[in-house]
């Protein structure tokens, strides 16, 4: 028999999504037949589907210690090769908010999953304490590769809970900056309706899913400006989609209408994000920061 004490990071977890994550080794089938035969109690009573654990639950396994460290294997050879080179904006116990790059994934895909920017923040949190729990460290939201700034990780599954749910009542601000071709001004909201198909976002007439983005034009320099957005709802490549729908792309983005610039891609940066009593703010990078130069305006007076 195993026993396990709930720690913080796995506080507010379903059981079967806890012991998924604590057993990589065993199915779902298994995890699903293991509560069902009881072979999972939580404070001393059978654990049921629906169960979830709270910080100081005693939980039994009844496992064999050799088929618990079977199933349980071991992550640090995951990690091993995996950078933990990131740039911290905030953290507390709760989570971590990092500086993503230009080029970087947010979450891992086939072949990438060591440079993968989750990859390096559940590799940092691990080696700072996170070890016992099932929990690991995960992002609450996502940016394209393309597109720097603030992205906000869970540490434990209670706070993961609390900001999805924060976004899906669309509680979290967040505020992006743009470099967009042609000058403008002015303030305002684009609210239309939009269809993913395939690989980009389009505005439909119906049979889409609304969308809405809250801009306002910062300045403007040798026919491009730069704009302070705020996403209102949180639909793939939304800002994106908008601007091109005003006739304003974001510069060099080919894939919506823009004119292509060799060796470039868009000018996209999550400058903030803010909930409850967290607000984070990430620096331009110094590609944005560059190209904000060369194009004639003072960096220094806009953010």
């Amino acid at each position: 028999m195993i026993e396990i004490v709930i720690g913080p990071s796995d506080d507010g977890k379903p059981v079967h999504k806890w012991l998924r994550l604590l057993l990589p080794g065993l199915p779902l089938s298994g995890v699903y037949k293991s509560i069902r035969t009881g072979r999972v109690k939580v404070n001393g009573k059978r654990a049921k589907q629906d169960t979830r654990l709270h910080e100081g639950d005693i939980v039994h396994l009844y496992f064999s210690n050799e088929d618990y460290a079977s199933l349980h294997g071991h992550p640090v050879a995951k990690y091993q090769g995996v950078s933990r080179a990131i740039d911290i904006l905030y953290e507390d116990d709760e989570i971590v908010a990092v500086n993503k790059p230009v080029g970087v994934l947010t979450h891992p895909a086939d072949g990438e999953y060591k440079t993968s920017l989750a990859a390096q923040v559940e590799a940092y949190v691990y080696d700072r304490g996170a070890r016992e729990g099932a929990f690991r460290a995960a992002p609450v939201h996502r940016l394209d590769r393309n597109t720097s700034g603030v992205v906000v990780f869970a540490k434990t599954a209670r706070a993961a809970k609390a900001w999805a749910d924060a976004f899906h009542r669309g509680e979290v601000e967040k505020e992006y900056l743009a470099i967009v071709e042609g000058e403008w001004s002015g303030r305002g909201r684009v609210a239309v309706d939009v269809r993913r198909e395939g690989n980009v976002t389009r505005v439909v007439e119906d049979s889409g899913k609304p969308s809405e983005t809250a801009y306002e034009v910062v300045a403007s320099s040798r026919g491009t400006s730069l704009v302070r957005l705020r996403l209102l709802t949180g639909r793939t490549h939304q800002i994106r989609v908008h601007m091109a729908h005003l006739g304003h792309p974001l510069l060099a983005d080919r894939k919506y209408g823009a004119r292509p610039i060799r060796g470039e891609s868009f000018y996209l940066h999550a400058h903030r994000v803010r909930w409850n009593q967290v607000d984070v703010t990430a620096p331009l990078p110094d590609r944005m920061t560059e190209k904000l130069r060369t194009l004639g305006y003072k960096v220094a007076d806009l953010v």
